[in-house]
């Protein structure tokens, strides 16, 4: 799906000065909108103040306090724990990674929406199904409006390409395809990282998703989770050959250096240093990559659309649909704990109405939730990928939407850090995986052996 983490301090400052629904010296209403920023990500924060100018001019008994959280996604999701642990201090509102709504929802921590989204006639007009589901809990109620989805696959420079030999168009079938050509670049350029993919955790889901995941489910009936059995899949052979991809680029150095892998800001490394500058020659990463690129973008790249190219990432051995993606999302959700659900929900629909939506998406290189956005020619005016990402859907993945899903996560990342590293092999980091399973998702008898 993107950025260090902060210090234990950092994610205790402020805790003191959060809370919920507090009312206002003016003896009017306060809604607090907890969020994420970092200076090579500025787009939710500007979205957001716009959505507070807009909100307050049109209630003017409300005010909105916009709480953001300096730091990568592993320091956001660390300090919005921390602050829902208690109702004095949980927001009312906030950024919410999709991978954790379900977790939230059996913990108490999140209000359902239906009864307001029925009310709400662009919920029923302008959110795609598919896009609903994001925000789904297991219980089939609505947790939170998407403000964005996205898909997965593989970026590549191609000048790094010409030099080295390689097609352009490149089209890689295979596991091997992707190999072969980062081997070519090591050995024709030097100078140059053939591959970069998260593998460490400390990128955390990024690690899992854009990693390991793309991988997994590229495999014949690669899976975590056996919906038909109902169990989580303690690791076998597709676990096992995912991770080998992993050790491959590692022990082949066909990827970064270990330092670079473990830097907690690769991602601006990689779009921000290496492909610019012609150091890198692929990329498995997400739809959302170029907007740095873009003219309002960190690092604007006139040329970026003549110099990198975009590809599917392919199945393990071209098996059908020969292709494979993943797709997550970020929801604006609701406390359970706000004493204002309905001036909470009203900044909701404005936040995600379609000025809004359209902003953050053209910014952020994210795929549009909104299918008026999605319609606007502004949307894709600088963006020629945008079709591509968009019809990776076909052959998208979305991850267990289950309780015990971060938990499961944190495993994976275990078992990919331990390749990448070279402390285990793919087969020792499966076993480990395995035998840590049935601790991570509620005992043994919610686990299928493999």
């Amino acid at each position: 799906m993107k950025r260090a983490l902060a210090g234990s301090l950092l994610l205790l400052t402020a805790v003191a000065g959060c809370g919920t629904a507090q009312e206002t010296s003016s003896s009017g209403k306060e809604l607090e909108v907890l969020y994420k920023v970092e200076p090579t990500w500025p787009y939710l924060e500007k979205m957001l103040g716009n959505a507070k100018k807009e909100y307050e001019a049109a209630h003017p008994g409300v005010k909105i306090k916009l709480t953001p959280v300096q730091g990568n996604n592993e320091a956001y999701y660390t300090k919005l724990a921390l602050l829902n642990r208690s109702p004095d201090s949980a927001p009312d509102l906030y950024y919410h990674d999709t991978f954790q709504v379900n977790a939230d929802v059996a913990a108490g921590k999140l209000a359902p929406l239906d009864d307001y989204l029925a009310k709400w006639p662009d919920w029923s007009t302008q959110f795609p199904d598919s896009v609903k589901q994001a925000a789904k809990g297991g219980d089939g109620k609505i947790y939170g409006v998407p403000i964005s989805t996205d898909t997965r696959g593989l970026w590549y420079q191609k000048d790094v390409f010409a030099k080295a030999g390689l097609p352009v168009p490149w089209e890689p079938k295979t596991w091997n395809d992707v190999l072969t050509a980062a081997r070519t670049i090591k050995q024709k350029l030097p100078g140059v990282i053939p591959f970069s993919m998260y593998s460490a955790k400390i990128h955390g889901e990024a690690s899992t998703m854009q990693g390991f995941e793309m991988l997994l489910y590229g495999t014949p009936g690669g899976t975590l989770y056996d919906e038909t059995q109902k169990k989580w899949v303690a690791g076998g052979k597709n676990f096992t050959d995912a991770l080998t991809f992993v050790n491959t680029i590692y022990r082949e150095e066909l990827g970064p250096k270990q330092a670079d892998a473990h830097n907690a800001k690769l991602g601006d490394k990689v779009t921000l240093e290496w492909f610019p500058a012609a150091k890198l020659g692929i990329s498995l990463d997400g739809a959302w990559a170029s907007s740095a690129w873009k003219p309002a973008g960190t690092k604007p790249w006139a040329e970026w659309t003549q110099k990198i190219g975009w590809t599917p990432m392919p199945t393990q051995n071209g098996e059908a649909p020969g292709a494979v993606s993943m797709s997550g999302g970020w929801v604006m959700a609701m406390s359970a704990y706000t004493k204002h659900k309905q001036e909470a929900f009203d900044f909701i629909t404005t936040a995600t109405n379609k000025e809004n939506s359209m902003a953050y998406s053209v910014g952020t290189g994210d795929l549009a939730a909104r299918k008026d956005v999605a319609a606007d020619p502004k949307y894709s005016a600088d963006n020629p990928s945008v079709k591509f990402w968009t019809d990776l859907a076909s052959v998208t993945h979305y991850r267990p939407a289950f309780e015990a899903y971060p938990k499961v996560s944190a495993q994976v990342q275990e078992a990919m850090e331990a390749v990448m590293t070279g402390s285990r092999t793919p087969e020792e980091a499966t076993a480990s995986y395995a035998k840590a399973l049935p601790a991570a998702v509620g005992g043994p008898g919610k686990v299928l052996a493999r």
